[in-house]
């Protein structure tokens, strides 16, 4: 604290003094009178001792209530954001199953699509081709708008989660920042109080020595003091105000991002739910497509039955008449021309047998195409469908060789097919050749030629019978492999619920951890209340006397002086134990006062170092230009009134 300075006294230009000198002992009586007048006038306590240490006090337990109701605010804040990271921990968790089934759903789909391109293509090449693949061509195309609907769906799902992830890392950051921040106002409270401790200790010895130095000179100072003080706590007073409105500003602010936030979260669910809902719709629409398709297969084989009874009744048809050519060896003339018009029919037969082996060739081209685009898709899908991948690569090598291995029986049975029909005109050559010379000959060539056609119908048909038979065997142990794919599927379900019921039951013992913590510390605070005023309070009067002190140690000095003075060489005795015993109580005093200063040295830093948190916290510069040039400085101030002069008595 800077006084002013007093004005320089002198203490023997009394009119009293001359006498004094010849009178020794009215002096020892006078003072023995000002001793009892001391002793029956009390330190003036109830005068307001320094309201502005009080304040300075007030408004620093003021700050830390602040700061644990901001605490109580950070740990309700907390408890909103775990709860939102539990639910959103829920939320990425049914995501993520839901991911899982639709890809398990998506990898049989197209295994059943594979096998039934497979069959599909089977069945073109005996029954009308154009309207099948008119069809065909409509469903490729509805299958690849639906793969990129499904991709941009996969794409959108995987960004949504990538900003989830990134919102909760965002929420982590701060929970771990605010429990650091709590951490260290923790440990600044513990040293606060013990600090308290300590000062009260310091204000119980300061009040025994102040006791002894109760003079009635000082009241002025004091009251001068205190009129600055309650100057410096009204200005303070309105800073905190000031606070207190930014403080109220910050808190709606963050109210209010707390609810646009839980507005965003709501809106996403809402998202992800109308997604799941419409991809659970496309599910049921492409199963009812597929099972469409079941019986469209169903009925192609139904056609293909008919088709082979009315073979049958041909063949039948040829029998009768195998028969009537036996009986018709006379008509040689009418034979010929039946046969010209076999031979015809033949050279028909083998021209659509070539067309339908070009157009096996050119399906067999369209589908190395789409199994080409196939291993394109799955290449690009090798992230997500890593394990899938091995297996479906060993499926299409099985196909494909599957694959080859008919397409090579085919061309083996076309090339002996032409073989065939080259050997049969070459007969038939012969035949004719024959056919002049004589019948006999010619009807034993197409016994044996008609014979020969049989077996091979017989071996044909037992053919179509065994791939029948393989086919079957083939979708059995497919079907055996998605029933086992099912149920690995059902057990990791299982695996993954196990787990979610676990981390419920450890989150659930954390919360009650937690709430059986937090009622504890307010249970302690709840019975540091009323310490926490008698503290306030014994920082007041410690302040006070501080501020008390310097001026004390002045007027000590001065009392000094005119002690030595007034003594002079009259009572040599008297001199030396009062100037010992004045000696004394200054070290004294001196020690204490060194030891004050050091208290208010602590005191202040650690007030600079509260303020400077609250002001990052609130967001408040170091210096506000809003305070500029209006700094309460004392150079035009005009001086305070001095010290009234006291009257010594002689």
């Amino acid at each position: 604290m800077a006084f002013s300075r007093a004005p320089l006294r002198r203490f023997n230009h009394s009119s009293g003094t001359c006498g004094s000198a010849s009178r020794p002992w009215v002096v020892g009586d006078r003072e023995e009178e000002r001793e009892r007048a001391g002793a029956s006038q009390p330190v003036s306590l109830s005068v307001r001792p320094g309201p502005g240490p009080f304040w300075s006090c007030l408004r620093e337990g003021g700050q830390i209530r602040a700061l644990l109701r901001e605490r109580g605010e950070q740990d309700k804040k907390l408890k909103a954001l775990d709860e939102d990271f539990v639910k959103t921990e829920a939320k990425l968790s049914a995501a993520v199953q839901e991911k899982t089934s639709l890809l398990a759903n998506t990898a049989c789909l197209k295994k059943q699509l594979l096998e039934l391109t497979r069959a599909n293509e089977l069945l073109k090449s005996k029954l009308s081709e154009d309207g099948v693949q008119k069809k065909m061509s409509s469903l490729c195309m509805e299958l690849m708008k639906l793969r990129n609907k499904r991709d941009a769906k996969e794409k959108t799902a995987l960004a949504k989660q990538e900003d989830m992830e990134m919102k909760l890392q965002e929420v982590q950051r701060n929970l771990e920042h605010s429990k650091g921040k709590v951490a260290q106002l923790e440990e600044k409270l513990s040293a606060t109080e013990r600090e308290k401790v300590e000062e009260k200790s310091d204000t119980e010895k300061l009040l025994e020595y102040i006791t002894e130095l109760s003079v009635a000179e000082t009241v002025e100072k004091y009251k001068l003091d205190v009129a600055q003080m309650e100057e410096t706590v009204i200005k303070k007073d309105q800073d905190i105000g000031v606070l207190k409105d930014t403080l109220k500003t910050r808190e709606e602010e963050s109210f209010k991002l707390i609810k646009e936030l839980n507005e965003r979260c709501d809106l996403l669910q809402q998202e992800k739910e109308k997604e799941l809902f419409e991809s659970r719709e496309k599910l049921l629409s492409m199963n009812a497509e597929i099972e469409d398709l079941k019986k469209k297969i169903v009925l192609e084989e139904q056609e293909h039955q008919k088709l082979l009874q009315k073979h049958e009744e041909v063949v039948s048809q040829l029998q009768q008449e195998k028969e009537s050519s036996a009986s018709m060896h006379q008509k040689l003339l009418e034979f010929q021309d039946e046969v010209t018009s076999e031979r015809h029919l033949l050279e028909e037969e083998l021209n659509d047998v070539t067309n339908e082996l070009n157009k096996l060739h050119a399906k067999e081209k369209k589908a190395e195409k789409l199994v080409k685009r196939l291993e394109q898709e799955i290449k690009s899908q090798a992230l997500e469908l890593a394990q899938m991948e091995v297996k479906l690569k060993g499926f299409v090598k099985y196909y494909k060789k599957t694959a080859a291995e008919e397409i090579c029986s085919l061309k083996l049975e076309n090339t002996s097919l032409q073989e065939e029909v080259a050997n049969l005109k070459k007969i038939g050559q012969d035949n004719l050749q024959l056919l002049q010379e004589g019948s006999l000959r010619m009807d034993d060539i197409f016994l044996r030629m008609l014979l020969e056609v049989q077996t091979k119908f017989a071996l044909k048909e037992a053919e179509t019978e065994r791939t029948k038979e393989s086919c079957l065997a083939q979708v059995t142990k497919l079907q055996e492999e998605l029933e086992e794919r099912t149920e690995d599927l059902k057990r990791q379900l299982e695996v993954e619920r196990s787990r979610k019921i676990i981390n419920e039951d450890v989150t659930s013992s954390l919360k009650e951890e937690i709430k059986t913590w937090r009622n504890l510390y307010e249970d302690l605070h709840n019975k540091t209340k009323p310490f926490q005023q008698q503290l306030d309070a014994f920082e007041a009067e410690k302040n006070a006397l501080l501020n008390e002190h310097g001026a004390a140690q002045e007027e000590l000095n001065k009392l000094s002086d005119a002690y030595a003075k007034l003594l002079g060489h009259q009572n040599q005795k008297q001199k030396i134990k009062h100037v010992m015993k004045l000696k004394e109580e200054n070290t004294h005093l001196k020690q204490d006062v060194s030891k004050l200063r050091a208290s208010l040295a602590k005191e202040k830093q650690e007030n600079r170092n509260l303020q400077q948190q609250l002001n990052s916290i609130q967001g408040i510069r170091r210096f506000p230009p809003s305070k500029a040039f209006q700094h309460d400085s004392k150079e035009n101030i005009p001086p305070k009134p001095p010290l009234k002069e006291g009257k010594l008595i002689y």
